[in-house]
């Protein structure tokens, strides 16, 4: 007897051992045991995922002579009969060679006849989506309105290609891609069961390259077999199909750090010593970028990656920020677009690798905000006036002849004086304005919650500086925080209203408390970098 592949011989027979697509096994299971099964089903989703296997287990379940709670027994004739394929209440139509109307018009008028053997005729229909526009036609009326006998199982990789008046009439279950460590745990039972030595390394490198489908993964399985000689360890599966590589992938992005483009042609070196594939380095480039941030978002341990592979992600992580992340998913996006229709894929790989180690590091806007404002509202120290000289006898110098005045230039430069601090009037208008500018701090805290660019604008550049009859007057450094202050006029009646009931508000141009320091703005190295990067410019 010839051999039978893995993929064959451990198709699932029964509901219970489809691989991670609980939410369709479930719905057909009750529905056949509430009697409530749909006349058409549309299984879409990926290759390898067990749509067709579903189906067919479906075909068996409604015809079975002793079903055992929804599920075929697999021992009578009729599950004998579908499991053998020669079971003539069961048709399986592969609409990639049989797509045209005629092949349809045959199964509208098949349709009819009553059942043979069972007690119901059920048609799977393989790659649905490649059927003919006449031929979708043809079937509509048949999805619409079948004999109570019939049901239908149409599959499809591609259910955007199906037109929505067959989506329409069909009850449709999307089949998920398996995870990497459930297509471990599968091959883990099945090398169990087949008696062959095996390492958890070499599962998990297998589940990985399988990209979501069983079935690849157990032909990638088989070939590491035949490969080795009778063993899955990690050394055959590396030889077979590649190892993951992470360190290749991570000193990548370790350029965004190191901005080393040594480093970069170094590492280009060693991937073609290797003998790595452009594109599929690239793919997997991205594969790993959108683990990293999923474990920026959601966390390690809700991440699909092995355990001993989970501080390695951590310290990548923790060097690279989520805006840099996004940034090198872009580039190497781009490049895999590049490589598919460039004929020099080396290097268009050499130019994302140099993008990256030219990539600047990101600094977040509030940052650069908050550090600005540190530079303009820094309190400047109040010089202590000189002590007066101690002549030799012990008397101070108030009692000493005066120095002579140094004449003043001529033409002196004027320097602008420091905006001068307005005193808190007294009475309950005083009191009022205390409320306001103690207050003034928390609620542009809190405004930053939704307005983050406005509020920080205004909580540096913006003060209340009067307060007269129900109307508040908030004084703007600079044109660009009046306009912040007038967008978060409602914002602001809504946080000062607690405390100091209705009020309306008077924003103006004009000075606030001189905190000042001597330092420019523009020496503050977060202002010179987007002014040098950007061509930004300091707006007066």
């Amino acid at each position: 007897m010839s051999y039978v592949v893995l993929a064959r011989k451990y198709r699932p027979q029964f509901f219970r051992d489809v691989v991670g697509q609980p939410h369709v096994t479930k719905t057909l299971l009750n529905g056949i045991l509430q009697q409530r099964l749909a006349h058409a089903y549309l299984l879409s989703g990926p290759r390898g995922v067990g749509k067709t296997t579903t189906a067919r287990i479906l075909a068996r379940a409604v015809n079975c002579l002793t079903p055992e709670q929804g599920e075929p027994c697999g021992r009578c004739d009729r599950c004998a009969a579908a499991l053998d394929g020669r079971a003539m209440d069961v048709l399986e139509i592969d609409a990639a060679s049989n797509n045209s109307v005629d092949d349809i018009r045959e199964l509208r008028n098949a349709v009819n006849y009553a059942p043979i053997e069972g007690r119901a005729k059920v048609y799977i229909v393989d790659e649905v989506h490649m059927l003919s526009k006449p031929a979708f036609n043809a079937l509509l009326k048949t999805l619409e309105e079948p004999p109570s006998h019939a049901y239908f199982c149409l599959a499809t990789t591609n259910p955007q290609s199906v037109p929505q008046t067959i989506l329409s009439r069909c009850q449709r279950f999307d089949f998920r891609r398996v995870s990497a460590g459930e297509i471990a745990g599968h091959l883990r039972l099945i090398l169990s069961k087949e008696a062959i030595p095996f390492d958890d390394a070499a599962l998990d490198i297998i589940a990985r390259k399988a990209d979501g489908s069983i079935r690849d993964s157990l032909s990638l399985l088989d070939q590491v077999i035949a490969f080795s000689g009778g063993t899955a360890l990690r050394q055959d599966a590396v030889d077979v199909a590649g190892d993951l590589r992470l360190d290749l992938h991570f000193r990548a992005l370790g350029l965004i750090e190191s901005h080393s483009l040594a480093d970069a042609f170094l590492l280009d070196e060693e991937l073609a010593k290797l003998g790595v594939d452009p594109q599929d380095y690239i793919i997997g480039m991205e594969e790993q970028i959108i683990l990293l941030l999923q474990i920026k978002g959601v966390g390690v341990d809700r991440t699909d990656i092995p355990m001993d592979l989970k501080a390695d992600y951590l310290h990548v992580v923790e060097k690279i920020s989520e805006a840099e992340l996004v940034r090198a998913l872009q580039l190497c996006a781009a490049a895999e677009i590049d490589v598919r229709r460039n004929f020099n894929p080396r290097v268009r790989l050499q130019l994302l690798l140099v993008k990256l180690a030219s990539l600047e590091r990101s600094v977040q806007l509030t940052e650069l905000i908050e550090r600005l404002g540190r530079a303009t509202s820094a309190p400047t120290p109040t010089p202590a006036p000189p002590k007066p000289p101690v002549s030799p006898t012990g008397i101070t110098g108030s009692a000493q002849p005066a120095p002579k005045p140094t004449p003043a230039p001529q033409n002196p430069a004027p320097t602008p004086a420091a905006p001068p601090f307005v005193p808190t009037p007294a009475g309950a208008d005083g009191d009022q304005l205390r409320k306001a500018q103690d207050e003034w701090e928390r609620i542009c805290r809190r405004l930053a919650e939704k307005h983050n660019s406005r509020a920080n604008l205004i909580r540096f550049g913006g003060y209340p500086m009067g307060y007269a009859n129900g109307v508040l007057r908030i004084n703007f450094m600079s044109s660009s925080h009046l306009e912040a202050g007038r967008a978060l006029g409602g914002a602001l009646r809504d946080e000062y209203s607690p405390a100091l009931g209705p009020v309306q508000f008077d924003f103006q141009l004009g000075p606030i408390p001189s905190t000042a320091d001597d330092k420019p703005p523009e020496e503050d190295p977060a202002v010179k970098l987007l002014m040098d990067k950007l061509g930004a410019r300091l707006v007066q």
